[in-house]
């Protein structure tokens, strides 16, 4: 089972120095489209900054945290793919990027929107 020591949190442009612990699970909404969605706050978020934990997380701890946040789940297998890819993918970026979720010809996938909480003022203007 893929496994990573990178999660995501919860990013705001508006107040960049901000430390979030809310942990961001993508979740796929009624329109088809994706989100990140704060297990805490129950908030859905554009951007999420790349964090270490010191543990290691699998698609199953974050089919948990996303079931507790209260989401409803109606294809478990799909979620359990989508959340595997996820992880795959927080495999391939960089500890302190920020990411958001961009989707193309159906898949979605990770895209960095910028290398550092700083550096994202400067990538939107």
């Amino acid at each position: 089972m893929v496994e990573s020591k990178k999660v995501l949190v919860a990013f705001d442009p508006d107040n960049p120095d901000k430390q979030s612990s809310d942990f961001l699970v993508p979740v796929q909404l009624e329109d088809n489209e994706m989100a990140l969605l704060g297990s805490r706050s129950g908030k859905l978020w554009k951007y999420g900054l790349v964090v270490l934990t010191s543990r290691a997380v699998n698609k199953n701890d974050l089919f948990a945290k996303l079931v507790d946040s209260g989401q409803k789940v109606p294809d478990v297998e799909a979620c359990l793919a989508q959340l595997e890819s996820f992880v795959v993918q927080l495999k391939t970026v960089k500890i302190g990027n920020i990411v958001s979720i961009a989707i193309d010809n159906d898949a979605w996938r990770l895209t960095v929107v910028a290398n550092t909480p700083g550096g994202f003022a400067k990538a939107q203007n």
